[in-house]
């Protein structure tokens, strides 16, 4: 059976790691949908060159504002690599596709069985209010794609849900999962002495954009300040928090952007506790990264967290963007090592990526 996977961009997100988990434990050989250069380059030609021309224009002629997405559909126009893969990809018997559907060339692909698994729907809170008409927009291109898919799947129940009753899309629910494997050889010491840092702390792993509600971790180590803080993800730099913070920075915060993938894994084993100051968080692979590394998980209660963790178990939830709530749960996981240990357990026995990744395989074969 010939199977492509993607699209996929280094190993960043956690949709990236969803992807390269199936192939990783699947019995099938499968062709990588890579992100091509091109359409790397495009976001950031919009981004530098065009976004602030069309910022001048009167609102009127424009359709969408955003800061990131193709809403005019001129990438597909250079986009040679990604017209050519389309073309290849006829020649597969199943496109597994993962995400918002903004890589039209791909998306766009006729005759394999498809097979589109949804991670998010965007929640308008999540961006800025000029982002509202681009995330209708990519709202009902996504949900255009699952009906011409002919399966559709949900990384979890309440997006099960959400599609079936908001849209009509009947999807089968398959959660995420964690490699066991890659967390047995985790090692914090090699964080801790790669890094310079021998203090217990709290980790942030994520981006900092306002989905992922950055400053409410800042603020925690505000509210905490004989404790430390490390944050870890793609563009995490001391300059970049402090243009969002819009200050600078509490002194007991290290920021460590860029890093590989073992960095990753070794800051959750160095770690004494995991933060997760999402609002909206669709299910949360990092959660299940932290449990199985037998920290306690702090999350904010909604969506997909609430589904995971029991709270005062297996993790504590917090009342989402309190940080008087926060302060109080990350205070007590930081004494709770019996929470982590049955947090380890519960992974293991439901999340495990060898047992969910079969099931997927049905998927491929109804």
């Amino acid at each position: 059976m010939r199977i492509a996977i993607g699209p996929l961009e280094g190993h960043y997100g956690g949709a990236a790691q969803h992807i390269l988990n199936i192939v990783y434990n699947s019995k099938y050989d499968y062709k990588f949908i890579r992100v091509p250069q091109s359409l790397q380059n495009w976001g950031r030609i919009f981004r530098d060159y065009i976004l602030p021309f069309q910022n001048k224009i009167p609102n009127i002629f424009l359709k969408h504002n955003s800061k990131r997405f193709d809403m005019y559909g001129w990438q597909k126009y250079i986009d040679f690599p990604g017209r050519k893969l389309a073309k290849k990809l006829r020649d597969m018997n199943i496109v597994h596709l993962h995400g918002h559907p903004y890589w039209e060339q791909v998306y766009s692909v006729n005759g394999p069985r498809i097979v589109f698994t949804v991670h998010n729907l965007y929640n308008k809170k999540d961006f800025p209010k000029n982002w509202e008409r681009t995330i209708s927009y990519l709202t009902n291109k996504m949900i255009g794609f699952c009906r011409r898919s002919d399966k559709v799947i949900s990384v979890a129940k309440w997006l099960q849900d959400a599609l079936n009753e908001n849209y009509g899309v009947e999807s089968e629910y398959i959660p995420n999962g964690v490699n066991l494997e890659e967390f047995d050889s985790r090692d914090g010491n090699l964080f801790r002495k790669k890094f310079g840092i021998w203090d217990d702390f709290y980790l942030f792993v994520g981006r900092a954009t306002k989905y992922k509600r950055p400053e409410l971790f800042l603020s925690l180590a505000q509210e905490l300040p004989k404790r430390k803080f490390v944050m870890v993800g793609r563009g995490i730099t001391q300059d970049s928090l402090t243009e969002y913070f819009g200050r600078n920075i509490p002194p007991n915060v290290v920021c460590i952007g860029e890093p590989d993938r073992t960095d990753v894994v070794n800051a959750f084993d160095a770690s004494r506790s995991f933060i997760l100051p999402s609002a909206n968080e669709t299910f949360g692979i990092v959660i299940l990264e932290a449990m199985v590394s037998e920290k306690p998980v702090v999350a904010a209660n909604n969506l997909g967290p609430s589904e995971i963790i029991r709270d005062g178990e297996t993790g504590f939830l917090f009342e989402t963007d309190n940080l008087e709530s926060l302060v109080q749960k990350a205070e007590i996981a930081w004494t709770c090592r019996e929470v982590g240990i049955a947090a380890r357990a519960e992974v293991r026995e439901k999340y495990d990526w060898k047992k969910i990744v079969p099931e997927i395989e049905k998927i491929y074969c109804c």
